[in-house]
């Protein structure tokens, strides 16, 4: 995509747009709000809704159209079949990025929906992550862009030194866990979804610019750049940053 706003915009937002929000932040499509508030997001928050008046105790706009001009996320936690012509109000209103939790596109196997948005976001200049993805985290800056169960109720972690980037977004905010479990501290825990805009190795490559990240992990099941991956990897190294990389799908049962 031509023109590509930074990554800044997406992992350190100043404001956040949650379309298809609900009222009742216990739900999934709750969780989202329900983490900013509980970890103090000190950004704009606007939950999207026709339902609802308020979501919690913040005005709910009735429909994506309404969203700010130059609000620097949109999370779409709606059906997959309306991301398109959100994408296209989002566009409309400039909109850097869009993060995408809903499933139903080429993880199905039928990719036609999903090239119809990689089509739309080019059109309007829209970088996305996702979708079908667990959205992010920013411990430094105290930032949750996720539905993951991982955070849902629990107390704000201990910002650490290690940056996760995970493919797999039940994979990536599972093994979080455990890892809190065993006294691992996060800085940033990313996970990319079907990657049909922004992969892992970009992603990676913003998070290693924080001078205070001294590990990177990433949980990967393919590759589309083999030389940007490798770029990465020597980027770590020069910074003294130490990297772990988990490849899944080596094994015969795995390819299957």
């Amino acid at each position: 995509m031509n023109e590509r706003p930074t990554l800044e915009r997406l992992f350190s937002p100043r404001s956040i747009a949650v379309v298809g929000a609900s009222a009742d932040l216990d739900k999934l499509t709750g969780r989202t709000v329900k983490a900013l508030l509980n970890f103090g997001y000190e950004g704009q928050v606007y939950p999207v809704n026709p339902k609802y008046d308020t979501i919690g105790g913040l005005p709910a706009l009735k429909d994506a159209a309404e969203i700010p001009e130059g609000t620097d996320v949109a999370v779409l936690s709606i059906p997959a079949r309306l991301i398109p012509e959100t994408l296209e109000k989002c566009g409309r209103k400039k909109i850097p990025f869009a993060v995408i939790y809903s499933s139903g596109f080429a993880e199905t196997g039928d990719t036609t929906l999903q090239e119809k948005i990689v089509s739309v976001a080019r059109r309007e200049r829209i970088r996305v992550l996702g979708p079908n993805c667990q959205g992010f985290a920013n411990f430094a800056d105290n930032i949750p862009v996720t539905f993951s169960g991982a955070l849902y109720n629990a107390p704000r972690p201990k910002t650490g030194n290690v940056a996760f980037v995970s493919q797999s977004g039940a994979f990536g905010f599972s093994s979080f866990g455990v890892g809190l479990d065993h006294g691992v501290r996060y800085r940033y825990v990313v996970t990319t979804g079907n990657q049909c805009d922004l992969d892992a190795v970009e992603c990676a490559e913003h998070l290693i610019l924080d001078p205070e990240v001294r590990l990177l992990m990433m949980y990967i099941e393919g590759l589309r750049d083999g030389e940007a991956f490798l770029d990465l990897v020597k980027n770590a190294r020069a910074r003294d940053i130490a990297v772990a990389i988990l490849k899944a799908g080596r094994s015969p049962s795995a390819k299957e």
